[in-house]
C-alpha cells in the first residue's frame, strides 16, 4: 500500500494480515470537497480472490472544537439545575446538576456508544449506590426492575434496551467512569433517544466542556458529537455573593 511516494504497507504473504501505523503528514491532499488521502494497492500475487483492506483515521484538533458536528447520528447535550430543571453552564460547589443528552439518527444504527466526557469540576454520581439514597430516579438503588412485556405470539416487545426505575432505556448498558459516563445501544431505531444522569460539582474553576461523542462501534466513520465549550464551578463564598 504506498501514498505519497511512500510504502504504508508491505506484505509477503496475503494471509499474513497485520496492521500499520503512520502519520498523515504529507499525504493528505486538497479535494475539492476537502482534504482527502488517497491511498494505491499494489499486487504481484496474480490471484482472482478479493484482497480487502481498512484505513482507521484518528485525528486531534487544533483548538478545542465548540460546534457539533452530523456525520450520521446528531448529539445534543445540555445541562439543568437539579431543583428547577434550568439550563446552565455554571453552578456552586457541592450542587447537584442534570445532563441531559439527546441522539437522533435518520436511519437504523447498530452498536451504538455515546460517550460524554464530564467537564472536570463534575463528578457523576451513582445513583445504585446505597450511600446516595434519597434521590428518586434511573439508576436509583431502590428501583426495581421491570420485566419486558410479551406479545401474542410470547415474544418480547422489548428485545432491545433496558429497564430502569420503570423507565425504558433505548441504551443497553451504562458505565460510570471517574471522568465520563458511556452508554452503549446495541440497535437504534429511525428517531430520537434521550438519557440522562447526575454529576455533582465537586472543584471550583473554569473547566472545558468537551463535546459529547456517539459513532457505531463497528463503524466509527458513522459518528456525531455535540457542542462544546466551557463550564464553572464557582466556590461556596463566590455563590453566596
Amino acid at each position: 500500500v504506498k501514498a505519497g511516494g511512500r510504502t504504508l504497507l508491505q506484505l509477503d504473504s496475503l494471509g499474513a494480515a497485520r496492521d500499520s501505523s503512520f502519520g498523515l503528514k504529507g499525504l493528505v491532499e486538497k479535494g475539492k470537497s476537502g482534504p482527502r488521502l488517497r491511498l494505491n494497492l499494489e499486487t504481484k500475487s496474480g490471484g482472482t480472490a478479493p484482497l480487502f483492506y481498512y484505513v482507521t483515521v484518528t485525528t486531534a484538533p487544533r483548538a478545542a472544537p465548540v460546534r457539533p458536528g452530523d456525520r450520521g447520528i446528531q448529539v445534543e447535550r445540555w445541562y439543568e439545575r437539579y431543583d428547577s430543571g434550568k439550563p446552565l453552564t455554571e453552578i456552586v460547589e457541592g450542587e447537584l446538576v442534570r445532563v441531559r443528552l439527546r441522539v437522533t439518527v435518520p436511519a437504523e444504527r447498530h452498536f451504538v456508544v455515546l460517550d460524554d466526557a464530564l467537564p472536570a469540576g463534575l463528578e457523576a454520581v451513582d445513583l445504585s449506590l446505597r450511600t446516595v439514597g434519597g434521590i428518586p430516579g434511573p439508576g436509583a438503588a431502590d428501583s426495581a426492575a421491570t420485566e419486558g412485556e410479551s406479545g401474542e405470539e410470547g415474544e418480547e416487545r422489548w428485545a432491545y434496551g433496558s429497564w430502569d426505575a420503570g423507565w425504558w432505556s433505548p441504551f443497553d448498558h451504562r458505565e460510570m467512569r471517574d471522568d465520563r459516563v458511556v452508554f452503549v445501544a446495541t440497535r437504534l431505531w429511525k428517531g430520537s433517544y434521550t438519557a440522562s444522569y447526575l454529576a455533582r460539582a465537586t472543584t471550583p474553576g473554569r473547566f472545558t466542556r468537551p463535546p459529547a461523542h456517539a459513532e457505531e462501534m463497528y463503524n466509527p466513520a458513522v459518528f456525531g458529537e455535540s457542542d462544546g465549550g466551557v463550564f464553572t464551578v464557582l466556590g461556596k463564598a463566590e455563590g453566596r455573593r
